[in-house]
């Protein structure tokens, strides 16, 4: 049996005829919310609008053996369930003499792995509940039953079964914010050491982070002897600085413990086997570094983990994000988001390259975060989730006067806060993707748009004439007259009835 292949529908007249003759089939109609037929020049336009508002959720014709035997339709809609994610309704038709093959289950399926490269989180599939072959393929398809609604568009009750298919994983219900500890909570003594790091738990919590995260690694098992010379960090030696940086193995059930009693997630980013061995217990999710995103055998534990990796792409190329994500997935790794990162501390604002934030999701279909090196805490957190990253990780101190190599660029408590508070605002204006009238709009959409409007009193038999006797008006509170699409349709027609002044003219008004 052959697998259907799938043909993107044409704007045009001859692909939008064959799927109104479909749709206008006795069958289909009975199945379709609105069971009687559209005449052809109103539903050659509203299809044009209604299924080409998303570029990558085409309507698509179902081909088996090079014949079109059905077609896919998508509408972009607000997610039921998850207002944060995107959703897409879909409607599957198969042509009257292809029906009752099994095409729309092998269709379906098929669909599967090509939305999961499309931008769309989720999809809804609304089913009257008497179109048994439809339901069949659904869930022959894994599409999963939510529930039974009543829709009233039509003017009637019409029961509709919901069946969902979740697209991409929901990892993140809104932006993940990681306070990133680095080096910065060590302090001198171990004791003085613990205090900071406490605090720094305590500070990011209150600012409203999601998780902080720290650094657990050992010298010995980072830089190849005799490294020598940083310039960045102005050392002699990069494998004696890290060694005054490292995080005793037994700090780490503290943090952990700290962490949990301040309602936020403990992480830190490992190194070396030996470090996961240590972290891994305590950790919902990883954290890879920019450098390591060749370190084969830690990739290939992470993985192993069957826990969720941020892998940073700082000074990488496709190459090694390629070759890298490969092995995380070869090794049974599941869940993977990338971090756009630029390795430089701090990061001008110009090198940030966030617009590989999208590019980076179009490419590889898993989440994108920003992992900021950038001095402030608003500009580059703001603009990387306007592009659409989901985690947020930058750089925190209690005081940027403090000794260290990453205090320096570090953000403060207060800033911390501020850029949390304004991300969580943020998020607030993105909506749910889908253009329409919102509720808030319905005053001004009914009172300000500009229609067919009478200039003054029209009586039966006049002639009607733009600027003479209607023209194009906002309606305010008058009887709304029809789009000015239509204004041919009423140009230099004769009135039908007496009309008032400021009234709407219909096409129904003239002769």
């Amino acid at each position: 049996m052959t697998r259907p292949r799938f043909e993107c529908v044409r704007p045009c007249e001859s692909d939008t005829r064959l799927i109104f003759d479909w749709r206008n089939d006795p069958v289909t109609l009975a199945m379709s919310m609105s069971e009687k037929p559209r005449p052809w020049k109103e539903f050659y336009p509203n299809f044009l609008e209604e299924y080409y508002s998303v570029c990558t959720l085409p309507p698509l014709f179902i081909l088996e053996e090079d014949v079109r035997v059905g077609y896919v339709l998508f509408r972009p809609v607000a997610n039921p369930f998850y207002p944060n994610r995107s959703c897409a309704d879909i409607s599957i038709c198969i042509a009257p003499q292809f029906r009752l093959k099994g095409i729309a289950t092998r269709a379906l399926e098929e669909l599967t792995s090509w939305l999961k490269k499309r931008d769309v989180d989720d999809i809804l599939a609304q089913i009257k509940v008497q179109n048994e072959g439809s339901i069949r393929a659904f869930k022959a398809a894994k599409y999963e039953y939510v529930d039974t609604v009543d829709d009233y568009s039509k003017g009637k009750r019409i029961p509709l079964y919901r069946y969902w298919l979740q697209v991409q994983p929901n990892h993140y219900d809104q932006v993940f914010i990681i306070a990133e500890a680095g080096s910065n909570w060590k302090a001198g003594s171990e004791d003085e050491d613990e205090a900071r790091a406490h605090k720094m738990i305590q500070c990011a919590a209150e600012a409203g982070a999601n998780a902080i995260k720290f650094q657990t690694f050992r010298a010995e098992s980072v830089y190849a002897p005799n490294a020598g010379k940083c310039d960045y960090l102005n050392v002699s030696d990069i494998s004696e600085l890290f060694k005054t940086l490292e995080m005793p193995y037994e700090l780490i059930p503290k943090l952990a413990k700290w962490c949990e009693e301040h309602g936020i997630e403990f992480m830190s980013s490992v190194f070396s086997l030996e470090d996961f061995a240590e972290v891994d217990p305590y950790v919902k999710r990883h954290k890879l570094a920019s450098y390591e995103i060749s370190h084969l055998h830690l990739i290939k534990a992470l993985a192993k983990s069957g826990k969720p990796l941020l892998m940073s792409t700082g000074a990488s190329e496709l190459s090694d994000i390629s070759w890298a994500l490969d092995m995380f997935r070869a090794n049974g790794g599941q869940e993977l988001t990338l971090m756009q990162c630029t390795a430089k501390y701090p990061a001008e604002l110009e090198t940030l390259n966030l617009k590989t934030i999208p590019s980076l999701r179009a490419r590889y279909h898993v989440p994108v975060g920003l992992s900021d090196h950038s001095v402030g805490p608003l500009v580059a957190p703001l603009a990387a989730v306007g592009l659409g990253a989901r985690v947020i990780e930058k750089h925190f101190t209690l005081d940027r006067a403090l000794k260290g190599p990453d205090h320096p660029f570090a953000i403060e408590p207060n800033e911390l806060r501020s850029m949390v508070s304004a991300i969580r605002e943020m998020e607030k204006t993105f909506g749910d993707g889908v253009k329409r009238v919102l509720a808030e709009e319905h005053e001004l959409f009914h009172f300000a748009r500009r229609r067919l409007q009478t200039l003054k009193v029209i009586e039966p038999g006049d002639v009607l004439r733009e600027n003479e006797n209607y023209a194009l008006l906002r309606t305010g509170n008058s009887a709304v007259g029809d789009h000015p699409m239509f204004l041919e349709k009423i140009e230099e027609k004769r009135a039908r009835r007496r009309l008032e002044a400021g009234e709407g003219i219909r096409r129904e008004d003239v002769e």
